[in-house]
This record gives C-alpha cells, structure tokens and sequence, in this order.
C-alpha cells in the first residue's frame, strides 16, 4: 500500500493505491513511466516541403 498527500492550492488530496501480485513497487512505477514516454519525432519528418 502507498500513501500520497498533493496539496494543491487550498485543497489537500489524499490518495491510497493497493498493489496486489509479486512485482515490487519500483518495477510497476518503471512500468508506468515507460508507458509515459512520447514518441520522439524527427526534425525533418513530415509530408511538407522545407525551404
């Protein structure tokens, strides 16, 4: 289980998240962030013409 307090502002959230499985805490958060990631897209990419 893992407690997170975010206050933003004059409002306090408090959020819990319940983990069930065998995978640690660190290995399902590297997960998530890897899912995250955008797409880096090339400079000179696309179907314009350049100058």
């Amino acid at each position: 289980m893992e407690q997170q307090i975010i206050t933003m502002g004059q409002v306090t959230y408090e959020l819990w998240r319940v983990f069930q499985g065998t995978r640690s805490l660190s290995e399902l958060m590297a997960e998530r962030l890897t899912q995250n990631i955008p797409t880096v897209q090339s400079v000179d990419e696309g179907s314009g013409h350049g100058v």
